[in-house]
């Protein structure tokens, strides 16, 4: 950072202090320094990973201070990527498949790129000098901080603080995407809990269960499953719901052998061994 270097940086280094009044103030002062910029719109952040910048603070004349940013808390960036939870905003790095995702205004979440989170996170930077007094330093804001190499590492940092491990999709999750496994398996279970019942002497085949099922995903669009893949997650279902299992041994009309749930019957359809 060539600016720095030809400066005589001597002066005071400060981090990000909030003023005890802004926790009772509801209009807070406008900020001054690029720290309480950033620190009076993301306390969470704050409080999580410390100041957002190392400034240095001069004497320019008995009139004047100059603030200089000199260099940036990695961390605070890249936990500012995840958004204001409390404003519906989440953004998450899956680990599992490696991609990023963003929660959309219909609250469900939809693939993104590190490309529009750099852009995000530059965004953030120009805004903040663009609303900085004029005894704020800002080369290191509008070019340095903002740099290809700068914003790659606050988005290689967001991985690790914003991962979130396989159960965040998961079928029993909260949390919704566009496309993926797991929006079979949830539909499979809704199959479970709300068309299917016990009823003694009744019998559900696997070949009943899959036609149902691929009807439903096909109005829904979510695609083909494979047989064998839902064999085996309707077994655990049903194992789960009705304590049933799977049966190899239920005759058909021509008596020979197939799989089969013995005791459970589809609601307001027909049963019967196919």
């Amino acid at each position: 950072m060539g600016t720095e270097a030809s400066m005589n940086l001597t002066g005071n280094l400060n981090l990000y202090r909030p003023n005890p009044s802004s926790f009772i103030d509801p209009a807070p002062r406008l900020p001054r320094t690029p720290n309480e910029w950033f620190g009076q719109r993301y306390p969470d952040q704050f409080q999580k990973f410390g100041s957002p910048f190392l400034e240095l603070n001069q004497r320019v004349d008995q009139f004047t201070d100059l603030t200089l940013p000199l260099t940036l808390n990695v961390d605070f960036f890249a936990g500012l990527l995840g958004g204001e939870k409390s404003l519906g905003h989440h953004v998450i790095y899956f680990e599992q498949e490696l991609q990023w995702y963003f929660k959309d205004s219909d609250s469900i979440f939809k693939p993104t790129s590190p490309e529009k989170l750099a852009n995000l996170y530059r965004a953030l930077l120009m805004k903040c000098c663009q609303e900085m007094p004029p005894n704020t330093h800002k080369l290191n804001l509008f070019h340095e901080f903002r740099s290809d190499r700068i914003a790659k590492a606050v988005i290689n940092r967001a991985k690790s603080v914003l991962a979130a491990g396989p159960e965040f999709f998961s079928a029993t999750s909260t949390n919704q995407r566009i496309r993926g496994p797991e929006l079979h398996e949830r539909l499979i279970l809704n199959l479970v809990e709300t068309m299917l019942e016990r009823e003694s002497g009744a019998c559900l085949t696997v070949t009943q269960a899959y036609q149902i099922f691929c009807g439903l995903s096909e109005r829904r669009g979510l695609g083909v499953l494979k047989r064998s893949i839902f064999k085996e997650l309707m077994r655990d279902c049903v194992r789960d719901r009705f304590d049933l299992a799977l049966r190899h041994d239920v005759p058909d009309s021509e008596n020979k052998h197939q799989q089969a749930w013995k005791g459970l019957k589809l609601i307001g359809g027909e049963n019967g061994v196919a």
